[in-house]
């Protein structure tokens, strides 16, 4: 097995020993693209892969793109072992990275979740972050690593915080009208396989994971804010006939549904205010 390891790894140390932009190299990002959220396959590369993309392969590279690709990498390999000085480092190199877009909101939820199981606390993020020129940006960097404890933070930073808080209940109201729509919409349900909105849900899924199965089941996202008890009530009894056997899912007791919940209004009003008005 170490012998599979080592040479595996002295092809990584021969596509990266030219310098960025030359084919080896690009190979090699182009590799570690589809490697880097294997965490077993980082394992068996042992800390030597690790040791490799930190001491030659970071320092190489001016291409943004590509350092937050490799920060992740390691960031992934160490997740939760890392040490300190080194977790550290990496973190003050990314956060600029971040406020040039040099990745995903869904690559830099996870990287942060990591820098977080490695030592970083949530409150050294929001102030990072918090920085940033494009509020908007910060924002959704925010609201995607879906943490709802920052920290002590200074009077300066109680209006993003707020809208942090604020865009984390529109993420989750608009994942559960999104699953309502494909249910109850006859063209969603038709062409959301092809469209260009990502609707999460097929129509078999969203049938299978409608959360208001039960009288109750909408307390806790009334509560939060994230609903009010009207729409509560129509989740769920969408519930309780979706699990009721005997009744005819197409029939305008079920359709009807989708007017009573939005009343003549503009849906996507709707869909992204939430019940107070903001």
């Amino acid at each position: 097995m170490e012998d599979k390891v080592q040479k595996i790894n002295s092809l990584f140390k021969y596509l990266t020993h030219s310098n960025e932009g030359s084919p080896e190299f690009e190979t090699f990002m182009a590799f570690l693209r589809g490697l880097k959220d294997y965490s077993t396959l980082l394992d068996f590369y042992d800390v030597e892969f690790t040791k490799h993309l930190l001491e030659e392969v970071l320092p190489k590279i001016n291409e943004k793109y590509n350092k937050a690709l490799v920060i992740e990498t390691i960031v992934e390999a160490t997740y939760g072992n890392a040490e300190k000085s080194m977790i550290e480092k990496l973190f003050s190199e990314y956060i600029p990275l971040l406020a040039q877009y040099a990745t995903t909101l869904e690559n830099a939820s996870r990287c942060l979740r990591g820098f977080i199981e490695s030592g970083i606390s949530s409150n050294e993020i929001f102030v990072g972050i918090a920085m940033f020129k494009d509020k908007q940006h910060a924002i959704s960097l925010l609201t995607y690593i879906n943490i709802h404890s920052w920290g002590d933070l200074s009077p300066q930073s109680s209006t993003l915080q707020a809208e942090v808080k604020d865009a984390q209940k529109v993420r989750e109201r608009t994942y559960i009208f999104a699953q309502f729509l494909v249910i109850l919409h006859p063209l969603v349900s038709k062409y959301q396989g092809v469209s260009s909105i990502d609707f999460v849900f097929d129509y078999e899924g969203a049938h299978i994971d409608w959360p208001f199965s039960r009288e109750g089941s909408s307390l806790r996202l009334v509560k939060q804010n994230i609903i009010d008890e009207r729409e509560g009530a129509i989740f769920e009894e969408l519930g309780k006939l979706i699990h009721d056997e005997a009744i005819d899912l197409q029939s305008s007791r079920v359709l009807n549904l989708y007017q009573t919940l939005f009343s003549g209004r503009d849906p996507l009003d709707v869909i992204f205010t939430l019940p107070d008005g903001r």
